[in-house]
């Protein structure tokens, strides 16, 4: 260390004891740092340091860098008191947690055990079928029939119902009717003397079917010549022609009918025979002037519903159009009677 002044020498040997990083601090502490800095006397150590800060701006950030001591908080009664609370009640609320934690987990306690009744009880009422599968199909060859892949087979003539829908010519058809009416027919009289016998002209060949089906002795001949008493009625000229109900004419007891397939519809209509068609209708309305009478009452009532619904629409057009500007006149009315 030669070419040191002792005042060099001193700072060296306290950099290495450290007591000047020592004296340092507790200059910052006191505020005296800055003191130190600025006296005149003080030796400066040459240095190659580039810095050309006057020294008052260095006592200043020394200063700015000094930490006052903060003033100590102290807390009221009412807040300690409610920090207490808060504790207490968070340290409860932690062991009501582990508490369930281990309740949830403890599998010490007793095992409810399952018996046979208790499977059958909660057993569901519908089990899905198991999905069996085979490695193979067994198929009975004498039971299979031929389907033609869907198309129609020529060669049989039997129809989609098998032999009993056969096709067949007029007049085999013709033939077939023959043989059925002939068994529909009436057998003949043992005793020809109380044969039952036609209300016209006392002949013995009856009409099987108005007699089995309406109780009505007539011949086919008469049955042809009197349309006006024998005809058969449908059911719609019988309500609107006689003025009867739908229960009416769906009431058996009071009339009988026969049922046929109806061409025009799916449905089967319904005859009735005329002569007992109008014993009702007289029944109900007194007499055939009666029955009429009611038909014009009815008649009129119908005319005068459409002229109020005309009128009741004029009086709508004149509402919409206030100026006037329609003229019309009133229908004329059909004359009934």
């Amino acid at each position: 260390m030669a070419g040191l002044t002792e005042d060099q020498k001193r700072r060296i040997s306290r950099k290495k004891t450290g007591k000047r990083a020592l004296d340092r601090l507790q200059q910052r502490k006191a505020g005296t740092l800055g003191t130190a800095i600025s006296k005149p006397n003080a030796p400066s150590i040459p240095t190659t340091n580039t810095n050309t800060n006057p020294p008052s701006l260095i006592v200043t950030n020394a200063e700015h860098r000094s930490i006052p001591e903060l003033p100590r908080v102290e807390l009221t009664r009412e807040q300690k008191e409610r920090i207490t609370k808060n504790r207490e009640r968070a340290l409860q609320i932690q062991k009501e947690k582990l508490k369930s934690f281990r309740d949830a987990t403890d599998r010490t306690g007793p095992v409810a055990v399952v018996t046979e009744q208790d499977r059958k009880r909660f057993k569901p009422e519908y089990n899905p079928p198991l999905i069996q599968k085979k490695d193979y199909i067994e198929y009975d060859f004498s039971t299979m029939k031929d389907s033609r892949g869907g198309f129609l087979d020529e060669t049989e003539k039997n129809g989609l119902k098998g032999a009993e829908e056969e096709p067949q010519s007029l007049q085999e058809w013709k033939e077939k009717q023959k043989q059925d009416l002939a068994v529909k027919e009436l057998a003949p009289p043992l005793d020809i003397a109380n044969a039952p016998r036609c209300f016209e002209c006392e002949s013995l060949e009856i009409d099987a079917n108005l007699h089995t089906n309406f109780h009505v002795r007539v011949c086919r001949r008469c049955m042809k010549e009197k349309p006006e008493k024998y005809a058969l009625l449908t059911k719609t000229e019988c309500r609107e022609d006689y003025l009867l109900t739908e229960p009416e004419l769906k009431d058996t007891g009071l009339l009988r009918r026969v049922e046929k397939p109806n061409p025009h519809g799916f449905l089967r209509m319904q005859l009735f025979l005329r002569l007992q068609v109008e014993e009702y209708a007289w029944k109900k309305w007194g007499s055939a002037e009666g029955l009429d009478a009611e038909w014009e009452r009815r008649e009129q009532a119908r005319l005068d519903r459409r002229d109020k619904r005309y009128q009741a629409k004029m009086k709508e057009m004149r509402k919409k159009n206030p100026c006037g500007g329609i003229h019309t006149e009133t229908p004329e009315r059909p004359s009934v009677g």
